[in-house]
């Protein structure tokens, strides 16, 4: 057999052209670093053909199959193409190609297997983090595994940071850290590029065992085969990771962590300094037994959660209770952890579904028609008695300002795939000005001929219960403190009655002013207030609430509704102070002030005023409220625009309603009466 040497017109067709001329194995060999005993990245004749013919495919086009010969004392696995190229490679390395239109058939030798391992796989490819649970965690090793069991290891250095070469290897990818004397810390990876970030802390921790918990496995007995228990998926990671980014906000916030994603809770690069991040790591201790309990501690909170896992419905809960000057703030949410294919597949469309109705509202602007909305709205959509029309005219309504709107799905909170129907909860993010609004809200969608649609949570009627730290100031300042609100609004003459049963038993419902709803629809109201209940009798959030509602024509309609997070901290408003209409300024504009809570991270601020033609208690009198500011979560004023005509009646009296909820529904509610 003859071996020409490769040539320089080799070169200029830029066949293999890293390896022009033989490479040199100190420049292509992997990168190892220091402290890390790592497993070099395997090239083998399948997985260079493939590379070759994808990086040079006006070569060796399309893809053949591997085929095998014998010529002289060669042993060859080779690929025949279409143009009458070969490419092949011997048992002992050598990389061979014979193309009669390139050189009239002679055999050319271009290297060997060894010497393309750097261009087939990417060398610098690392996995790089710090291993940290309040101080750093040194000297331990770190092993990272890939789907197929393959594996690498590294030594953490005194900061706690460490360096992992993954070249030839696919993530996602799973980490332990080994501790003498302790339980394993457990990572995974969420990024992908060259360079990926992966802490490994109490938090990432929590997050691979409850991914794995979710699923009746352990994370030991997945780390040791994870061919059979696969890392999850950055979609998977960020739904286990929203439900503990939901216990530990408050205390990254009050550290100035700078963290406010779920997946920053695993990628994000942290100093393990003890300030930031590092010092919620520092305040947080993580026991496991049946489930998970977190506790954290701090100068002026405690707070206790306890997350629990349903392998058979594929959900976790947490629960949590904060104390803190006094007041304690409790909030519980669940979510279903997408594990399964269909699953993933249902939460990406529902997801897209949401970005499509962001990027529609974002290009219409001002112009937004309801015409544009109905196409994303479910054909027989009923939310909160409001049918299809009347709800994307009030969605018009909520954007007349012109704002930006992003949105970001938080956590699938029901799937019924069978049913193709789904409760989620999602992040609307509002922009106008200088001013950023996040709000969390839930809504109810429904697949409708291939698409996921937003569907409404099919309710005849506008229904809040809330638990709620209540503050009344102004011309009525009585009964302030903690208790439980319901505002049921149905359509104008739909509901006759109803009634509020609880555990603790009913709630007096009282028949109100007429509301004139953002969609130009009239509403009946019915409101009711258990007035101020003692520490010993707030009901825990999701205790259930039955609401029956009377219809004139039709069978009543009963609804089960779960409570709310509940929280004792009240957040008064600080300006105004006065108790006259005069100060409401009608017709102009209203500053307000109010200071924020410390018992629960903010998640969304709402100001806005609601003006009335008569008695609030009198039912021929008509409501009316100002458009909602925008503000950010950490406002502390906004501006109100006071309508100083209702249904085309003079206002007499104004309610400056401020509302904070917290991320986990946590509510503190002040109402400053002005007449």
């Amino acid at each position: 057999m003859v071996r020409v040497g490769i040539s320089r017109a080799i070169c200029l067709l830029a066949i293999f052209i890293a390896a022009c001329g033989g490479a040199d194995p100190s420049i292509n060999a992997p990168v190892v670093r220091a402290q890390e005993p790592q497993r070099a990245p395997v090239l083998d004749a399948t997985a260079l053909m493939d590379w070759a013919e994808g990086r040079y495919g006006v070569f060796f086009p399309g893809h053949s199959q591997n085929q095998t010969i014998t010529l002289g004392s060669d042993n060859y696995v080779f690929r025949a193409y279409p143009n009458n190229t070969y490419l092949g490679i011997t048992d002992q390395g050598a990389v061979d190609v014979l193309s009669p239109a390139l050189n009239g058939g002679s055999l050319w030798h271009v290297g060997r297997l060894a010497d393309f391992t750097c261009q087939v796989f990417d060398c610098n490819a690392a996995v790089t983090g710090t291993a940290a649970a309040g101080a750093p965690i040194a000297g331990v090793t770190v092993t990272l595994k890939d789907s197929t069991n393959h594996a690498v290891t590294a030594t953490t250095s005194v900061t706690g940071a460490y360096s992992l070469s993954t070249a030839g290897m696919t993530g996602p990818f799973l980490l332990q850290l080994t501790r003498p004397g302790a339980s394993p810390l457990y990572g995974a990876t969420v990024d992908t590029g060259s360079t990926i970030v992966a802490n490994l802390t109490p938090l990432t921790d929590l997050i691979v065992r409850t991914w794995y918990s979710v699923q009746g496995v352990s994370a030991d007995s997945a780390f040791a085969s994870p061919v059979a228990a696969p890392p999850p998926t950055q979609q998977q990671a960020r739904s286990v990771a929203e439900v503990v980014l939901s216990v530990m906000q408050l205390a990254l916030n009050n550290s100035n962590s700078g963290i406010s994603a779920p997946l920053d809770l695993i990628n994000k690069p942290f100093i393990a300094d003890h300030t930031g991040f590092d010092d919620v790591l520092d305040k947080t201790r993580i026991t496991y037994g049946a489930g998970a309990t977190v506790t954290v501690s701090g100068t002026s909170t405690a707070q206790t959660s306890v997350i629990g896992f349903d392998p058979a419905a594929g959900s976790i809960t947490a629960s949590s209770t904060t104390t803190g000057g006094g007041n304690t703030s409790t909030s519980s949410i669940s979510a279903v952890v997408p594990v399964s294919s269909p699953q993933a597949t249902a939460s990406n469309e529902i997801e897209a579904a949401l970005s499509a109705f962001a990027s529609l509202v974002n290009a219409k602007g001002t112009a937004l028609a309801k015409s544009d909305l109905l196409p994303l709205l479910d054909p027989d959509l009923l939310d909160d008695g409001l049918n299809r029309d009347q709800f994307a005219q009030g969605l018009i309504s909520n954007f007349q300002q012109g704002q930006s709107l992003s949105v970001q799905l938080r956590r699938i909170n029901n799937l019924d795939l069978a049913a193709g129907r789904a409760e989620v909860t999602f992040a609307a993010i509002q922009s106008l000005g200088s001013q950023t609004s996040n709000e969390s809200l839930t809504f109810d969608f429904r697949k409708v001929a291939g698409r996921w649609t937003l569907s409404g949570n099919q309710r005849i009627a506008r229904i809040s219960i809330n638990a709620e730290a209540r503050i009344n100031q102004g011309s009525f300042n009585q009964d302030s403190g903690p208790s439980i609100n319901v505002d049921v609004r149905p359509v104008q003459g739909t509901v006759s009655n109803v009634a509020v049963a609880t555990p603790a038993g009913s709630i007096a419902i009282t028949r109100g002013p007429t509301a004139v709803d953002e969609s130009g629809v009239f509403l009946d109201t019915f409101f009711g207030n258990t007035g101020p209940l003692s520490a010993g009798l707030l009901p825990a959030a999701g205790t259930p609430f039955n609401v029956t509602m009377t219809r004139p024509a039709s069978a009543p309609v009963s609804l089960t509704i779960p409570l709310n997070a509940f929280t004792t901290e009240g957040v008064p408003i600080t300006s105004p102070t006065g108790s006259k209409l005069a100060d409401a300024h009608l017709g102009g504009t209203l500053d307000v002030s109010w200071r924020l809570p410390s018992t629960y991270a903010v998640a969304h601020v709402s100001l806005s005023a609601l003006v009335f033609t008569g008695s609030q208690s009198s039912t021929t009198t008509f409501q009316c409220e100002s458009p909602e500011v925008v503000l950010g979560a950490a406002a502390t004023s906004g501006t109100l625009s006071v309508p100083a005509i209702c249904n085309g009646l003079p206002v007499v009296n104004v309610n400056i309603n401020l509302g904070i909820t917290g991320i986990n529904g946590e509510r503190s509610q002040t109402i400053h009466m002005l007449q």
